[in-house]
């Protein structure tokens, strides 16, 4: 296996920023212009346990209004983003990976200036080889493969590591291995309903798990 040919892909809210709790509260502040119900972080794990359309209906979310409030929860985390802590363990896996000789991106929809704020402030810029930003929040599936054929990888050259149960059904649309991770947005429980390739809950199961999804696919 040639590793520089191989890519990881990493979602970033939740997944490589512990971004929850500042989105919450960015989302509280503005939930009313919207006649959204607002969330208390201390029943974080009943929503933790919910697919994204549970939690939207649950909060009273209309999907159209979807954007605009994307919109303004990054404009504010702009200003709060390298207050933000790395998830514990997760910039060590990083450099491992990269030390293991895997191509390393993130595919967010945040935006390409907070992530590369994040990353320059934690001092793992050096560690990805691109930083993307999709805006279609219920077509991850067309947006990775947009940005699959921006940067020339091939389906079975690449795995991707989310947190989201809607990050399984996109991956699984366009048969893309994904490595679902318990620490984000969703629980173990209900990412585990929905079959991801692999699902572990510490940033040091990351290599070895990779290294297992190519080993098996080759």
């Amino acid at each position: 296996m040639d590793k520089p040919y191989h890519t990881i892909i990493f979602d970033f809210d939740g997944t490589i920023a512990d971004t929850l709790e500042t989105i919450a509260i960015m989302y509280n502040k503005i939930a009313s212009d919207f006649n959204c119900k607002p969330v208390s972080f201390e029943d974080k794990e009943k929503f933790r346990s919910m697919k994204t359309h549970e939690f939207l209906k649950e909060c009273n979310i209309p999907v159209l209004i979807l954007p605009v409030l994307a919109i303004r929860i990054k404009a504010e985390l702009k200003h709060e983003i390298q207050h933000v802590n790395p998830i514990k363990g997760i910039v060590e896996a990083l450099r491992q990976i990269k030390k293991a000789g895997y191509k390393i991106g993130v595919m967010s929809s945040n935006t390409v200036e907070n992530i590369n704020i994040f990353l320059k402030h934690n001092e793992i810029e050096d560690v990805f080889n691109f930083v993307h930003s999709g805006k279609n929040i219920f077509g991850k599936d067309k947006v990775i493969l947009r940005l699959l054929r921006k940067y020339k990888i091939k389906r079975n050259q690449v795995v991707y590591v989310g947190d989201e149960t809607r990050d399984i059904e996109a991956l699984k649309r366009i048969k893309v291995p994904i490595i679902a991770v318990s620490w984000g947005f969703n629980s173990h429980s209900v990412l585990e309903k929905q079959k991801p390739d692999a699902l572990i809950d510490n940033p040091d199961e990351l290599l070895e798990v990779i290294n297992k999804l190519f080993n098996f696919a080759y």
